[in-house]
């Protein structure tokens, strides 16, 4: 049996994250360092399990200010224990309600300000759409509602305008979430990990797993696929009784350990350079 791959991406928010991804005015100041010693308590696990992974960040969190609003050493160290960083945007925008130029910036800056954090220029190559938007893919036959800021109003409310600039910024892979009208309809199955695959020049990880339940387990476990693309965020680790909990993620770890297959944890990048090897 080959070897399985798990990309395992942590959507690292920080509180400009916090701020603008949760409800207006529901405001906790103690939930930002709740969220970065979660992220040093993974740091000590993954270190012990040798697993790498993938912190993506947002770029706010890397620039020059004042612990715990911006944290640019954690950042290195997260960088210098071997796990990939990649950008989360720069303030955690809603892309689809954003212009063009605004999100071009925010893909520039949160690039420039997380490589200068870790001192390596071009290591920052991929990027996670804060709240998984746009959904809406055109080109795909994708459509959503919920991104708000709707093509062809919006510009940015189609992926596809989205791929165009982070290939103008050198990025090299994305990881998105869309169901055209044959998913949504249940009319092809689904794999709930996703696949990874090049579109017009940078690599999709395509529709995600979000969390460690036992759903994830038993598909990782009893399909072969080339590769299962899992996420989370490492505040949720602090919340019981949750998929993306502290002890679903330790019973996630634990099954696939024992499972008795060859499973590898790897990085996006890493994923990538070795696929660009074998061609």
């Amino acid at each position: 049996m080959k070897t399985k791959k798990i990309v395992l991406i942590w959507d690292f928010d920080g509180p400009i994250g916090q701020v603008n991804s949760t409800l207006p005015y529901n405001f906790h100041f103690e939930q930002f360092e709740k969220e970065i010693n979660n992220v040093r308590w993974l740091l000590e696990f993954l270190k012990e399990e040798k697993i790498k992974c993938c912190f993506a960040i947002t770029g706010f969190s890397a620039e020059i200010g004042v612990y715990p609003y911006t944290f640019p050493e954690l950042i290195q160290e997260i960088a210098a224990n071997g796990h990939e960083v990649a950008s989360h945007s720069w303030k955690h925008e809603w892309i689809p309600l954003f212009t063009e130029d605004q999100i071009n910036k925010s893909l520039k800056r949160s690039k420039k300000a997380l490589e200068q954090s870790i001192a390596k220029e071009g290591f920052v190559t991929g990027f996670v759409p804060p709240h998984n938007r746009p959904m809406t893919w055109w080109q795909k036959g994708a459509f959503s509602l919920g991104d708000r800021g709707l093509f062809p109003f919006f510009t940015m409310g189609n992926m596809e305008a989205l791929l165009q600039l982070l290939v103008k910024n050198k990025y090299q892979w994305v990881r998105i979430s869309y169901k055209n009208l044959f998913t949504k309809f249940r009319l092809t199955k689904k794999n709930i990990t996703g696949r990874i695959y090049n579109h017009k020049g940078i690599f999709v990880l395509e529709n995600h797993y979000n969390g460690f339940d036992d759903q994830v387990i038993q598909h990782i476990l009893t399909t072969n696929y080339e590769t299962y693309t899992v996420s989370a965020h490492p505040f949720m680790l602090s919340l019981a009784n949750k998929k993306e909990s502290k002890e679903t993620f330790l019973n996630f770890i634990a099954k696939l350990k024992h499972s008795g297959q060859s499973i590898e944890f790897i990085s996006p990048s890493d994923y990538i350079s070795s696929i660009n090897v074998i061609k």
